[in-house]
């Protein structure tokens, strides 16, 4: 089982079954024009980000 911040404990089980409902959405946004297009954003951005933490 799996704790989260809370102290509350859940079930391996329903981790995976969350994790198999989910997954297939995550892909098909990915794998759309919208998707990559906000990936792209966001990666452009964690970069500046990284930039300003570099200095």
């Amino acid at each position: 089982m799996a704790k989260d911040d809370i102290g509350m404990e859940i079930p391996q089980q329903e981790i995976e079954s969350l994790a198999r409902l989910l997954l297939p959405k995550i892909r098909q946004f990915f794998e759309s024009e919208e998707g990559r297009r906000e990936f792209a954003e966001w990666k452009q951005r964690q970069a500046q980000v990284d930039a300003k933490e570099a200095k």
